[in-house]
Order: structure tokens, then C-alpha cells, then sequence
């Protein structure tokens, strides 16, 4: 039977003369008046056959019994994690607090309520460590947590193991050490700072991405550059246009195992199959995949932040703001002052700039406060850390703050 709504709408449609609405391809009556076609032509298009796609694929994945696999690699760690509950992997898989890298690791967690991310257990078989999946691992924790609205990461690690150093790479902080039933553990905190600051330079290879690392800025680089042996990146991101060339997109993402990793931005909506295609290619080496948008069109929200290109001279997205809703937005490109203004209308979790090193080349730093918005430094290195300060400060000090009452926009020369 009919709906309420549904009635009206047929009474209205009558009374006003207004046939029922048909199919523009086929013909077919419509159920909803908000539809141009029906749902089978729509499934014959790029963008109906993308999201058929990506629900099989989908299905595919939810049939891998990822309890089961975590339970199986746990039992070769029954020294380092002692028991582990198959039951308590079941009911964190159902809540998504389960990563698992099949044949290779697995990642055990929880979201709690007070904004804390609790590390269960996270480990990586001995034939495959030191390749950087132990690393990956934390990554998809790191995102999940994002994800939940999370603030910090901790987890206890008995004080004799060489897992230790991991977490001490990692960037987490040993905030104290307690007794437990055999041995002691020592407590680590890893805090969680919203947006994700990245700078996309050198690969690791210049002072400039040394100076970004000083400052606690994560580093990445397109991929077709070249990255410093044994320097890790953090975001891999693409080169655009007819330039980009998946197969080596997809090396670099392998070696680097990064936290996020950019598709090709989607231009046309014939390129969104091929784009999603590429997309889960990626999600396998990746904590995150960033989707780049030009168009309008369906996209998933499985796992996936969207990517908002800052308009310049060059291009960027024409699309409005408000389109993206509430979906995590990642910012490319851009000036710092263009970036925070875009950040008031997107829900922005992470960015990435090298406009701080264009402006250093000249001796010259971005964002002094009130006294003025670019500053001349002596030294471009010099200048280079003092943008990346006070950068980190306004977007993990300062934002939260009334606009109107922002120091940084205060007299600003931009």
C-alpha cells in the first residue's frame, strides 16, 4: 500500500493535471518525482555501474572472516599478548574496530566514550616485519580513531619487548610504567591533532623536509618524484592530468605503505568506475584514500575522505562547499590564509602545502600574527620553520577560537 506522502503526491499530481513521471531512457512510471530515470537505466550508466561495483566488492571483503584470521596470527604471539578472546574479536569486528591484513597482521581496538582509542593488540608475523605493515596497521587505527572523533591512542606494551621502539617511532609518549599480573608495562599515549598537517616536498631528501619533521609536520611527496632511502612518506599524492601513471602511483604507495594516498581526481563521470577501481587498489597500502571530486556525482563513504583542491591560477574544485557536507575533507594546495578559509565551510581533518618553502626561497615566512601576514626572515630555512610554527599554532591552538578574533587575520597583507 501506498504511503501518506505518496497518496498526496498522487492527489496533488491529479488535481493539478500532472501525469505520473516516466523514465527519460526507458519510459518506466518513476516512484519518485526527484528522478530523472529509473533505477535500471541508472545501473547501465558510469555512475550506476560504479556503485554496483563497489557494493560487490563490498561483499565480497564483509566474507572474510576477520576474527578468525586475527585469532589464527594471535596464536603465534601467545607470549607477547597472552589470550586473546575470539568472541571480543567478533563483536570488534562488528563494530569496525578491527583491521586486518590478511597473511600479515592485525590490529585489535576500541573507541571509548571519553574520546580515548585503546590499542588491544597489534601485531605483524615475523616474515613480514620490518616492511612497514606493523606501521600501516597503526595508520588504520589512527584513521578509525579520526573517524570516531577521537583525541588520543594509547596502549600498554610489557616493558621487555623490542615492540616498545615501535610505538617510540611511532611518535607515541611514555606517560608512565605500571605493574601487571607477570611483568611491567609501560603506558604509551599517542595524541590526536585535527587537521593532519602534511608538507609535500623533496621526499625526504632536502633540508626543508628536515625542517618540516623538526616541526612536527608529516612529509610526502608526489609519485613521480623520488624519496630519500628509508625515508618514509607519509601522503602520496598523484600527478595530474595525462601526466599521472597508475602502475607507478601504486609503487610508490607500496613502498611507502602511507598514512593517505590520492586517486586521480575524477573529471568526467566516465572516469568514476575506473577511479573507484583504482581507489580500492589503493585502500589495500594505505590508511586512507583521499577521492577527488571535479563533478557531482555518487561517491562512497566507505573508508574513503574526499580531497578539495584550492582554486588557483592552475585549477582546483569548482564544486560548492556545501556539497561535501559533512564528509572529511583533506586540503590540497593552496596559501595558508586561502586554506583556512575554505576550512569555515568544509569539514577539513587533514591538509598539505608547500606554499611555506615557495615563500622561503624569497626569505620570507607566512602567518606573523597581528603584525602582519608574510614577514621578511633572514635565511630561507630560518623563515621556512617559523611558517610551520605558526601554521601548527592556528590550526591546533588557535581555531577554536571565535573568527572574528583571530589574531592571525588581524591587519593581515595577504
Amino acid at each position: 500500500m501506498a504511503t501518506t506522502k505518496a497518496q498526496k503526491a498522487w492527489r496533488d499530481r491529479k488535481n493539478q493535471g500532472v501525469g505520473v513521471a516516466h523514465c527519460n531512457n526507458c519510459c518506466k512510471k518513476l516512484r519518485s518525482e526527484s528522478k530523472d530515470i529509473c533505477r535500471n537505466c541508472w545501473l547501465k550508466e558510469p555512475e550506476g555501474k560504479a556503485y554496483n561495483q563497489e557494493k560487490v566488492a563490498q561483499s565480497i571483503a564483509s566474507k572474510i572472516n576477520l576474527a578468525a584470521e586475527s585469532k589464527r596470527i594471535s596464536l603465534k604471539f601467545s607470549a607477547e599478548l597472552g589470550f586473546v578472546n575470539r568472541a571480543a574479536l567478533e563483536e570488534s569486528e562488528a563494530k569496525n574496530a578491527l583491521e586486518v591484513i590478511e597473511g600479515v597482521g592485525f590490529a585489535h581496538f576500541h573507541h571509548r566514550r571519553d574520546r580515548q582509542t585503546t590499542i588491544y593488540s597489534l601485531a605483524v608475523l615475523s616474515e613480514h616485519q620490518k616492511q612497514g605493515w606493523g606501521r600501516l596497521l597503526f595508520y588504520r587505527v589512527l584513521c578509525s580513531a579520526v573517524d570516531n572523533g577521537c583525541d588520543r591512542i594509547v596502549a600498554k606494551c610489557p616493558e621487555d619487548l623490542p615492540s616498545n621502539t615501535f610505538y617510540q617511532r611511532l611518535g607515541f609518549t611514555l606517560t608512565r610504567i605500571e605493574d601487571g599480573k607477570k611483568r611491567k608495562l609501560n603506558c604509551w599515549e599517542y595524541r590526536i591533532e585535527i587537521p593532519l598537517l602534511f608538507y609535500c616536498g623533496g621526499g625526504g631528501k632536502s633540508q626543508h623536509d628536515q625542517t618540516a619533521i623538526e616541526e612536527n609536520w608529516l612529509t610526502g611527496l608526489r609519485s613521480n618524484g623520488k624519496n630519500k632511502d628509508h625515508q618514509h612518506m607519509a601522503m602520496i599524492d598523484n600527478e595530474w592530468g595525462d601526466a599521472y601513471k597508475h602502475e607507478q602511483h601504486m609503487a610508490m604507495i607500496k613502498r611507502n605503505k602511507p598514512l593517505i594516498a590520492t586517486v586521480k581526481d575524477i573529471e568526467t563521470i566516465e572516469q568514476l568506475p575506473v577511479a573507484l577501481k583504482q581507489a580500492r587498489e589503493i585502500a589495500q597500502y594505505c590508511g586512507r584514500v583521499i577521492l577527488i571530486p571535479k563533478i557531482k556525482s555518487w561517491l562512497p563513504d566507505n573508508k574513503y575522505w574526499l580531497g578539495y583542491s584550492i582554486p588557483t591560477g592552475h585549477g582546483g574544485t569548482n564544486i560548492e562547499c556545501s556539497w561535501f557536507g559533512d564528509r572529511f575533507v583533506h586540503l590540497l594546495g593552496g596559501s595558508p590564509d586561502a586554506q583556512a578559509e575554505f576550512a569555515r565551510h568544509l569539514n577539513v581533518v587533514s591538509l598539505d602545502a608547500n606554499y611555506a618553502m615557495r615563500l622561503a626561497d624569497f626569505g620570507k615566512s607566512a602567518w606573523q600574527g597581528c603584525s602582519g601576514g608574510i614577514k621578511v626572515v633572514e635565511g630561507c630555512y630560518p623563515a621556512m620553520q617559523l611558517s610551520f610554527q605558526k601554521q601548527k599554532e592556528y590550526w591546533h591552538e588557535l581555531k577554536s577560537k571565535p573568527w572574528s578574533g583571530d589574531p592571525l587575520f588581524v591587519n593581515s597583507s595577504f
